[in-house]
C-alpha cells in the first residue's frame, strides 16, 4: 500500500464528469478504494472540495461529496491532518518561498512533512515546488 498526499483538485475532478482531469482522477480514486493507496490530506481539503463542488455543480452534489469523503475517512482510506500552529508557520514559509496560494502552501507543507508524493493537477504547484515528489498515476 502506497501513501500519497492528495490535493483537493483530484477529488473535485473525480466528482465533476466534464472536468478535463476526470478520468485521471477516477483512476487515482479507484486505487484508493481498492486498497492500493492511502490518502493523506489537510483538514482544509474537505472544505475546499465541498465549496468548489457547490460553486461548480450545485449544493446537493456538494452535500453528496461531503458524505463520500466522511465515509472514506470512517473507512480509514483517508487520513486528515490538523492545521496546527507549527504546520501553519511552515506552510507560510513554503508559500513565501515558492510564491504559492495559501491553500496550496498548506498541502505542499504536508507533502514536505510526511515525505509522501503529492497527487495534484495544479501546474503552479508542480512548476514551483521541484523539491517534493509528485505522484504519477499509471
Amino acid at each position: 500500500m502506497k501513501d500519497i498526499i492528495v490535493d483537493s483538485n483530484v477529488f473535485i475532478a473525480s466528482l465533476i464528469k466534464n472536468d478535463k482531469f476526470h478520468q485521471k482522477s477516477i483512476s487515482i480514486i479507484e486505487r484508493m478504494e481498492n486498497g492500493e493507496l492511502n490518502f493523506h490530506v489537510s483538514m482544509i481539503n474537505p472544505i475546499e472540495i465541498c465549496c468548489a463542488i457547490a460553486r461548480r455543480v450545485g449544493i446537493e452534489e456538494a452535500k453528496e461529496s461531503e458524505e463520500i469523503i466522511q465515509n472514506w475517512v470512517k473507512e480509514k482510506k483517508i487520513k486528515i491532518y490538523e492545521l496546527n500552529e507549527k504546520r501553519m508557520l511552515k506552510a507560510q514559509n513554503h508559500g513565501l518561498n515558492f510564491k504559492l496560494k495559501g491553500m496550496d502552501a498548506i498541502i505542499v507543507q504536508l507533502a514536505f512533512e510526511l515525505n509522501f508524493p503529492l497527487a495534484t493537477f495544479d501546474n503552479e504547484i508542480i512548476e514551483r515546488t521541484k523539491e517534493i515528489q509528485f505522484f504519477e498515476s499509471s
